[in-house]
């Protein structure tokens, strides 16, 4: 067994900074283990240098990073990841991969986490190829890792169906909010007038954002609120984008693609309502931080969330 209380120093994937919601659990974890004194060797894409030098200031001293010129799941990150790994076998203690995203050399004392298995459902909205790399991945992470971080028992049971190795390898550990969402309860000025009913997530289609935006079009002449979108947008048009046409609602809908920390926080604690109508999730880290602000929510009834909530 692998402990973590143990460890000196770590080798913590970052490819995924600032990817969503893998982006949010990379930074949450590369700051807490930096706070218990791990020296933490990580790499990063060079574009996102900048962002980075500023996000770790404060823990910058225990992280030592490797800016490098390719992203995830590129071949060139297959291949060149490899050789760094190599050159910090002896030294690190443990390689922890935020995701499936495994190079073609994989050290022994390396740990995997899923975050969720949307791939294999409906609700994937890429293309078949990309659904074929990602069972790939996945398949070849389970059998390399010697141990599988999943962020929910949810995750868990649905992987176990999928593949009977990971019994004795899979390991709950729930995600947990950001310092920030506990420590921001000052009172701060209030970044929209309008009063507003709030969506934070990616605009991908398990979302459920069309409906959220349909419902709202319903009992918009009966309110005064405002529709809050934040969050990652893949597509130049998409469906929000499409619907915000087709029903000209747009004056009625506020979007911020991309929020930093700081936007996200003013808008959770001043919003009269925090709505989350996902229809799959593996964890579901907006309504955490929503209910931590004391803001109201309103949840899809799926399995994760009444396992969190």
């Amino acid at each position: 067994m692998i402990r973590i209380k143990n460890m000196k120093q770590l080798y913590l994937d970052g490819l995924f900074y600032k990817g969503s919601g893998i982006g949010r659990y990379y930074e949450s974890l590369t700051k807490e283990f930096a706070k218990r004194g791990i020296k933490i060797y990580t790499c990063i894409p060079k574009k996102l240098r900048g962002d980075f030098e500023k996000d770790f200031r404060e823990v910058a001293g225990d992280i030592e990073p490797i800016f490098v010129d390719y992203e995830r799941f590129s071949l060139n990150s297959i291949f060149k990841q490899s050789n760094i790994l190599k050159q910090l076998e002896d030294k690190v203690d443990l390689f922890f991969y935020p995701h499936i995203n495994l190079p073609l050399y994989v050290p022994r004392k390396t740990i995997v986490t899923v975050h969720d298995l949307i791939p294999f459902t409906q609700y994937w909205d890429r293309d078949e190829f990309k659904r074929k790399v990602f069972k790939i991945f996945l398949r070849r992470a389970l059998g390399c890792s010697v141990k599988i971080v999943v962020i929910s028992q949810t995750v868990a049971n649905e992987l176990k169906t999928l593949d009977k190795r990971i019994e004795n390898k899979a390991v709950v550990i729930y995600e947990f909010i950001d310092d920030r969402f506990v420590n921001s309860k000052l009172v701060i000025k209030r970044l929209l007038d309008q009063p507003y009913v709030l969506f934070v997530g990616n605009r991908k289609r398990h979302k459920n954002i069309g409906l959220l935006i349909k419902a709202f079009n319903k009992i918009k002449d009966q309110i005064p609120h405002y529709l809050v979108i934040a969050g990652a947008k893949d597509n130049e048009v998409d469906e929000v984008d499409k619907l915000k046409k087709e029903l000209n609602i747009k004056w009625r809908i506020i979007e911020f693609i991309r929020p930093d920390d700081e936007t996200l926080i003013n808008l959770y604690l001043y919003a009269d309502l925090f709505i989350f109508p996902s229809l799959f999730e593996g964890f579901g880290l907006p309504p955490l931080e929503a209910v931590n602000l004391n803001c109201p929510v309103i949840l899809s009834d799926i399995p994760i969330l009444r396992e969190i909530f």
